[in-house]
């Protein structure tokens, strides 16, 4: 068995190569939806002047913080999302795999992994991470996340349809969400009548990211 020192001294070696990779990245703005229609995610809110040249990248203080704690989730989780923010899916994709090995019960980490999937374009794995997901905890964001997924990307519309539904019945969802819900179902295609690839989402190629969701 590999000595638990080891293990941690590895982990801090990665943040740190990966955080040197960082310095060079150009700041872009928070992006306010993954796709049209999008997959949903709320992330952490950035202090008002925190990017200033007078106050450190938070990006920055992040993986400072993850190199000292390394098994720290919490932390981790922050970071994932600072990286979806700066759409560095590849990084951000390396630290929510670390999360959820960390935590497999946490289904935080594993929702955002689903998410960075499906930024990259792996569409499929992206479903199946989201439907462990929902083992874990069912909620209405992840069926809505599913259901996207389900009707624009893998053209199995009646599996898509099935997601919205079951989300708009749940009773704890927001009124915004449960309206975002509605709407896709309104849009839904008819069995026999699914979208033409070339007008799908999948195709289009555009990557935004939302903030809109609670958690």
């Amino acid at each position: 068995m590999t000595d638990l020192p080891t293990l941690r001294g590895s982990g801090r070696a990665l943040i740190l190569l990966l955080a040197l990779g960082l310095t060079v990245m150009l700041a872009v703005s928070l992006i306010d939806r993954f796709k049209n229609p999008h997959l949903t995610v709320q992330l952490a809110p950035t202090p008002s002047g925190m990017e200033s040249a007078a106050q450190p990248d938070p990006i920055g203080t992040l993986m400072q913080q993850a190199a000292q704690n390394p098994d720290n989730v919490g932390v981790l989780v922050q970071l994932i999302e600072a990286l979806m923010a700066r759409q560095n899916w590849e990084a951000a994709g390396t630290f929510a795999r670390r999360a959820v090995t960390l935590d497999v019960s946490n289904p935080r980490p594993l929702y955002l992994l689903g998410l960075v999937e499906h930024n990259q374009g792996r569409h499929k794995e992206a479903a199946e991470i989201l439907e462990k997901v929902l083992l874990l905890k069912d909620e209405a964001s992840v069926r809505y996340s599913l259901g996207v997924l389900y009707i624009y990307y893998l053209k199995d519309v009646s599996r898509g349809v099935e997601h919205l539904s079951a989300g708009l019945h749940d009773p704890a969802a927001g009124e915004d969400l449960k309206r975002a819900l509605r709407e896709e179902l309104e849009k839904a295609p008819l069995p026999g009548n699914q979208p033409d690839s070339d007008e799908s989402p999948a195709a289009n190629g555009t990557k935004d990211a939302s903030a809109a969701q609670p958690r």
